[in-house]
Formats: C-alpha cells, sequence, structure tokens
C-alpha cells in the first residue's frame, strides 16, 4: 500500500499528459507534490471512445496499489467512472472528484454529431450524445466503495470564448447554465460541492478569451485544486463502503 495518498489526474477529450514542456492540469501536479501527495498522470487516447480511453487507463493503473483518488476534468470523469464499476478500479480507489464532467451527456455533442462538422469522425465525441452517456448511465452505476464528487462549472454565455459561444447557446437554450461545453445539470454528479464561475478550459488554466474590446473577470483554479487536496488528505485510508 502506498505511505502517501496517489492522486490520479484523467485528463478530457483532446486532452493530454504532457505537450511539450505543458501539463493538461497546468500546476496542479507541483501543488501537489509540495502537499505531500503522490501524483499519475495517465496519457489516454485523446480523442478514443469511453472504452477505449478507459482500457487505457486500466492498463496504466494495473500495477499502482491504491488506495487512489481520481480528479478527472471532462470526459476523463466517464472514463474513470467505466473503470470504476467495469474494470474494477473501485477495488482501489476511494474517491473520485471529477470537474465539468457531462455525466448526462452534452447538447453540444448532440449538435456536432448531427451536423456537418468534422469532430463527428471522433469516436470520442459521438460518445458523449445525450442518448449515448443515458445508456452509459444505465450500465455503469456508481461503485458503493467511492465516494463520488463534482464540481460545475458556468459563465454567461456572452463571456464564452468567441470560437465555442454557439455550443454554449445551444446549451443555454436546452438546458440552462454552462460552461460551453457541459451544462451545470450535467455536471451534478453524486455530491455536487460547487459551481465555478468559469468557462470548460478555465479548470485546466487555459484561456482562450480572445477579445481586446471587452475584459471579463479572471478565474484561477488553483484554489479549487487545494481543496480538492486538502480533502484527500483527510480522508480515511481505511474507507467503509456504504458511504
Amino acid at each position: 500500500m502506498a505511505l502517501r495518498p496517489t492522486v490520479v489526474l484523467i485528463h478530457g477529450l483532446f486532452g493530454f499528459h504532457k505537450l511539450l514542456w505543458r501539463e493538461y492540469f497546468q500546476g496542479v501536479r507541483p501543488l501537489y507534490e509540495t502537499m505531500g501527495l503522490r501524483v499519475i498522470a495517465p496519457s489516454l487516447p485523446w480523442a478514443g471512445s469511453i472504452e477505449q480511453r478507459a482500457d487505457a487507463l486500466a492498463q496504466q493503473l494495473e500495477t499502482e496499489p491504491g488506495p487512489l483518488h481520481l480528479i478527472a476534468h471532462s470526459m476523463g470523469g466517464l472514463d474513470a467512472r467505466h473503470w470504476l464499476t467495469r474494470l474494477g478500479g473501485a477495488n482501489r480507489t476511494l474517491s473520485l472528484t471529477t470537474l465539468a464532467t457531462p455525466h448526462r451527456g452534452s447538447v453540444a455533442a448532440n449538435h456536432v454529431c448531427r451536423s456537418l462538422s468534422p469532430f463527428r469522425v471522433f469516436a470520442g465525441v459521438r460518445d458523449l450524445t445525450t442518448d449515448r452517456i443515458a445508456d452509459f448511465n444505465h450500465h455503469t452505476p456508481d461503485h458503493s466503495d467511492v465516494v463520488y464528487r463534482s464540481y460545475s462549472a458556468a459563465r454567461p454565455v456572452d463571456e464564452h470564448p468567441w470560437i465555442v459561444r454557439r455550443y454554449g447557446r445551444r446549451i443555454q437554450t436546452a438546458e440552462g447554465d454552462n460552461d460551453s461545453q457541459v451544462s451545470v445539470r450535467s455536471a451534478t454528479w453524486g455530491k455536487h460541492l460547487a459551481t465555478l464561475p468559469c468557462d470548460h478550459f478555465e479548470l485546466i488554466s487555459s484561456n482562450f478569451w480572445f477579445n481586446p474590446f471587452r475584459q471579463r473577470t479572471s478565474f484561477d483554479p488553483i484554489p479549487v485544486y487545494r481543496d480538492i487536496g486538502n480533502w484527500i488528505l483527510q480522508f480515511p485510508m481505511h474507507h467503509e463502503s456504504g458511504h
């Protein structure tokens, strides 16, 4: 058994473990290492299906004894849920904390898959439609031995980056407040901790707000990750089931 709590950072669709010098979860690894946490950041098929990505997660965590605490952004939360419920990951995992994961699918994915968008060719995008995720949820119940926690995110649509604002508008019409990719309703799973005032990409310290004519309040996600890390440090190493 690991002497320190082990955190697994799980990236989202079109994500990466590390691109040149930049990690997907910018600044989170050094933060957690300073806090005394051990950190693993698997590399999953960047546009693969949930099943493909979960299989890759299983392979990379195969030799990790646990106990593990999973922190996942966006689609990474669905990959984690598949691994926990269907591939035995719950045997070594104490918690899953998701940030803007489309637990009930994404209206944006619905739109892409019904349009001529080139993104519809990717298995990962097709897996995120509301119909596909409804089926996924039916076959992937939460595991009773794992604590599930979630953060959602939302900004007014006129504060979404212009390159994704059209998705935010569609989600707003269908499901209400959202972060340009995922609605608050879809991101809420298990114990919902907060709706953060940011867009989908600010959760991993990426800023696509390229508007020289208008300012918006900036958002720093690092305090959120610090809160998650502190919660993990206080978590009993031997957790009773039936949380």
